[in-house]
């Protein structure tokens, strides 16, 4: 019997609840039918008001039917990339940007950057997707951009890099803060008189060079390399480490006088502009091009990031470096940087601008 009492029970509060869902589904709010009538009025299809009714906030209903019958509105709110909380920003770029492509205006806004007074296109769009954009050189990125035909990568390269202003066009002091991350090129300088202080040598196997120093760290990595390379029977040893502002402008004015400044400055550093007085690189085994292609480049190439080091003049990244390919000059970095430079193929330059300039 009371088996009997709980099946009945069961079933009237099964069919109450499948009444309320039924009501529920069936019942719309009556503001909201009101709403229904007024999209369908407007020219909206009867597929259109459920998309509008669906995706856009309730309380921007008004705002919404303010803009009459509009196709693109409905293409933003069809889009698979279309967020709710963003709405307000698509209306506000779309009415800034009513022949732009819809799925740039998307993209462009979903990036979340302040890029609402910059007109929306293509290239914009594809600016923002990429891994090292910096928002404060949008405007830097389009002038560039619109000015020379590369893909959107190479345009990020080339501004963050500030190559894009002219070599030697601006000149920095190098931050020595900045540590095994000092940057020194064709825009940052050191000091006439800036010396290392923690200068030690490298000798016997690791050295057959007149200038033999590093910094401490950057030649405990150094050897390490070496060694490891060794194992593997690779031969290195450096050619070439810190040079002191005074012989890099000796050096530097040897080359004028027997190439010409153009040529020189393709494949020299001015005084003070030379990354070697910082006693961070090391020249290696043989400073020539036919280094290219021997084992022991290949071996540094694909290993060296491993200890700290990296290619810092690659092939294919002249105009963003401002020296020709240097298979046998190397930069160390700390493992970290290096370990993100050689995975991304990013130079120091692009890696300075986002990770150090970018940050502070």
């Amino acid at each position: 019997m009371k088996k009997k009492i709980l099946i009945i029970i069961g079933v009237i509060l099964l069919s109450f609840l499948i009444f309320l869902l039924f009501f529920f589904l069936n019942n719309k709010n009556e503001e909201d039918i009101n709403y229904e009538k007024e999209f369908i009025n407007q020219g909206y299809s009867a597929d259109e008001t459920t998309l509008i009714l669906d995706k856009v906030p309730k309380n921007e209903y008004n705002n919404f039917l303010s803009f009459g019958y509009d196709k693109s509105l409905i293409d933003i709110l069809s889009s698979k990339d279309y967020k709710e909380d963003k709405f307000n920003n698509y209306i506000e770029y779309y009415l800034k940007n009513k022949k732009s492509n819809i799925a740039d205006i998307i993209t462009i806004v979903n990036s979340g950057y302040d890029l609402m007074n910059y007109p929306a296109s293509s290239l914009l769009a594809n600016l923002v997707k990429e891994k090292y954009y910096i928002n404060d050189y949008v405007a830097r990125y389009l002038d560039y951009g619109n000015s020379n035909n590369q893909d959107s990568k190479k345009i990020i390269a080339m501004v963050n890099s500030k190559a894009d202003l002219g070599f030697y066009s601006n000149s920095y002091d190098s931050n020595l803060d900045e540590n095994n991350l000092v940057i020194v090129n064709k825009f940052y300088h050191l000091k006439e008189d800036y010396t290392p202080t923690d200068l030690v040598t490298l000798s016997g196997q690791y050295n057959k060079g007149v200038n033999n120093k590093m910094r401490k760290e950057a030649a405990e990595a150094f050897m390490k390399m070496v060694d490891a390379a060794s194992l593997e029977n690779i031969t290195l040893y450096n050619m070439s480490a810190f040079r002191s502002y005074d012989y890099q402008d000796n050096l530097y004015s040897r080359y004028i006088k027997r190439d010409g400044k153009e040529a020189a400055d393709k494949y020299s550093a001015r005084p003070g502009y030379s990354e070697h007085q910082s006693g961070l690189c090391s020249d290696l085994n043989e400073i020539s091009d036919s280094f290219e292609g021997t084992d022991e480049a290949i071996w540094l190439k694909n290993n060296a990031y491993k200890y700290g080091f990296i290619l810092r003049f690659p092939k294919g990244k002249e105009d963003i470096t401002g020296y020709k390919y240097e298979p046998w000059h190397y930069r160390y970095v700390g493992v970290e940087a290096a370990k993100i430079i050689y995975e991304d193929d990013i130079t120091l330059e692009e890696y300075y601008a986002y990770y150090i300039e970018n940050e502070t």
